[in-house]
């Protein structure tokens, strides 16, 4: 009997295996583990300036600044109006998959040469969090916990906004 409920449960979520968006984010969570695996190997092709930022630093910026900015205002988009949630929400899922790959090459880059990462590392532990519970949360991947995902998914954003304050102002302390 345990047997055929697990079977039933397996076959529900196995439709989630035809959504194109489940293969569109794999292939940038997949190209992410590639370029963080390219810098742990060859860490001077990302050492370079643009403008009077290293490469890596604009990454993190554009990144963070889309996870933090530009994903609060798709929440407010996204109840205004909702006859357009899905478009709303795939914007909201591609990007902060994109943005996560950003601030992955950042923290790869970093990580591989300083000795103490600081906040660095609990920002990074922060937005993964967010990445897989949402990842988690779109694509039904653990149904029966969907609303203890979701719990963690929204307490994580206030950990994330609370720790990337510190982050930045660490960081400008140090100017």
């Amino acid at each position: 009997m345990l047997v055929a409920v697990l079977s039933v449960e397996l076959i529900k979520d196995m439709v989630n295996l035809k959504d194109p968006d489940l293969w569109g984010a794999l292939i940038i969570i997949l190209f992410t583990i590639f370029l963080s695996a390219l810098i742990v190997v060859d860490r001077s092709s990302f050492g370079f300036l643009v403008g009077s930022l290293l490469f890596t630093h604009w990454m993190a910026l554009i990144g963070g600044f889309w996870i933090a900015v530009v994903t609060p205002i798709f929440y407010v988009l996204k109840h205004r109006r909702p006859t357009r949630i899905k478009a709303w929400v795939r914007i909201h899922m591609y990007g902060n998959v994109v943005a996560f790959m950003l601030i992955s090459v950042h923290f790869t880059y970093w990580i591989t040469s300083v000795s103490f990462i600081g906040t660095g590392f609990a920002l990074f532990v922060a937005t993964l969090t967010l990445v897989v519970t949402g990842f988690f949360y779109r694509f039904n991947i653990i149904q029966s916990s969907k609303k203890y995902i979701r719990f963690i998914h929204i307490s994580m954003t206030t950990a994330f906004y609370l720790i990337l304050t510190i982050h930045i102002l660490s960081h400008m302390m140090r100017l």
